[in-house]
């Protein structure tokens, strides 16, 4: 009984753990693919203009994540370390 547990146990935590694992990898990537309309829409993005770079290479538009505003509690805590240094 013993030897058919532990096979079981192990594959469905390697199962559990592929799973969640995913879902950070998933919302990291939510603009990423976007059409520029479907970008423009979105509050959690921003669509990239094309450009070319300084050695000429051209690149074409994007859609790009919009960064994370901070929490009033790491403001907080930004400004106690800032106090502290001087």
């Amino acid at each position: 009984m013993k030897n058919i547990i532990m096979p079981i146990t192990t594959v469905s935590t390697l199962l559990f753990l592929s799973l969640t694992s995913g879902a950070g990898l998933a919302e990291g990537n939510v603009c990423k693919g976007m059409e520029h309309s479907a970008c423009s829409k979105s509050t959690t993005c921003r669509w990239i203009k094309p450009y070319k770079r300084t050695d000429g290479l051209k690149v074409t538009g994007y859609c790009r994540k919009l960064p994370e505003r901070k929490t009033q509690a790491s403001q907080e805590q930004g400004k106690g370390s800032a106090s502290k240094k001087s």
